[in-house]
């Protein structure tokens, strides 16, 4: 008997992936799917290492959070010492005046800036730890899965394949070193 996938597929129209969507198209500069395909994958792996381990995190928020989570790398508006914050902003600033699932500040804050953090993060909350393990596994192309099961992964590479995300991630990388240096440092690995 085939078991139920962890990886949760369906992305529902919901009032919150409206919003998350709206903004991604309006702050995101760039053609194509890849952006788009990288953000609606991190959520996958996510949601699904959260249900693997016990977790309860609204799944339209996540969503939200992992549609921005690297917006900040590209927005002109927001501010804050290096991309995670400016996200952070971005999130703070867009969700002003919407009715969020309640969740702790910190969780959220949590989420948005750690998700790139290589190395481990003291005392970091078991939701932000699968958003960083869930980035782990986008980056390593599904090499890593902590527990996810390959096929589930697979799949998710399949339906949101990479496209021109190679692409984005040299302007990523280039934006980087040219406006925050430091961050590779400190907001990356420490």
């Amino acid at each position: 008997m085939d078991q139920p996938s962890r990886i949760d597929p369906v992305v529902r129209a919901a009032p919150l992936r409206a919003l998350a969507d709206d903004v991604f198209a309006r702050v995101s500069p760039y053609p194509g799917a890849g952006f788009r395909n990288h953000c609606q994958r991190l959520h996958r792996f996510a949601t699904g290492l959260m249900r693997l381990r016990g977790l309860e995190l609204d799944t339209d928020l996540a969503y939200v959070i992992a549609m921005w989570h690297d917006l900040g790398i590209v927005s002109e508006i927001d501010e804050g010492a290096n991309y995670l914050q400016r996200s952070r902003a971005l999130f703070r600033r867009e969700t002003t005046g919407v009715a969020l699932p309640t969740v702790e500040e910190r969780v959220l804050d949590e989420c948005m800036l750690y998700n790139h953090r290589v190395l481990a993060v003291p005392n970091l909350s078991p939701e932000a730890e699968c958003f960083r393990n869930a980035v782990m596994i986008e980056h390593s192309r599904g090499l890593l899965r902590f527990g996810l099961d390959r096929a589930d992964i697979h799949t998710a590479f399949e339906e949101l394949p990479r496209e021109n995300f190679d692409r984005v991630l040299l302007d990523f990388t280039w934006r980087t070193i040219k406006r925050e240096p430091l961050t590779i440092v400190h907001g990356i690995f420490f």
